[in-house]
């Protein structure tokens, strides 16, 4: 990953997210995450992923990063996500995917990517869940999962889970599918800028 500049927003929030474990500080800024996650742990695979995803949506506020950092571009952990109750696409992903993996879905399961919805004209960040009977997204714009087959518009640019990171955006041969004027570095998630 160290090729990868975007990467080095991810490396410390990853380990925030392993960190916030049972009892943790960071579970204790919010009685309702810590509920949440109780609550996730006995329900089986499907129903967990719709419970977390519906959870977060109404847990935070969605804000940009410039009015709750003042910052373009900033991937909070979930401590500080918990703590302002309110936050960006990525940080959406973030806080689902510090829930499930508490709940019990292993992070090799689970990516945070970055895209371009080419519907809305905007960069955004989702949580991916693979399985063996496909990729699920887990989105701070709907309260219902679904696979990513199912989200045409959507055109991944980079992803990230564990210690690992992908770049996407295109396709064998060379072409495009994603357009980025600027590169990785101008991609800010949820600010609203057109692609």
């Amino acid at each position: 990953m160290r090729n990868f500049p975007v990467a080095a927003r991810w490396a410390p929030v990853y380990q925030a997210i392993t960190a916030c474990s049972a009892g943790s500080a960071c579970e204790r800024k919010s009685a309702a995450f810590a509920d949440m996650i109780s609550a996730a742990q006995g329900k089986g695979f499907s129903e967990k992923l719709s419970f977390v995803n519906s959870s977060v949506n109404r847990l935070i506020a969605y804000r940009k990063d410039s009015v709750v950092y003042g910052k373009l571009d900033y991937w909070a952990k979930p401590s500080e996500i918990l703590e302002r109750r309110a936050g960006d696409c990525e940080d959406f992903a973030i806080l689902k995917m510090t829930a499930l993996l508490r709940a019990g879905i292993p992070t090799q399961s689970m990516a945070l990517v970055v895209l371009q919805d080419r519907k809305r004209g905007f960069f955004h960040a989702v949580l991916s869940v693979s399985t063996g009977s496909g990729t699920f997204i887990l989105d701070s714009l709907s309260n219902t999962v679904v696979r990513d087959s199912d989200l045409p518009d959507y055109v991944p640019l980079y992803s990230f889970s564990t210690d690992r990171a992908w770049i996407h955006g295109s396709r064998p041969g060379g072409a495009q599918m994603a357009d980025i004027k600027g590169g990785f570095a101008t991609v800010a998630p949820g600010e609203g800028f057109q692609p």
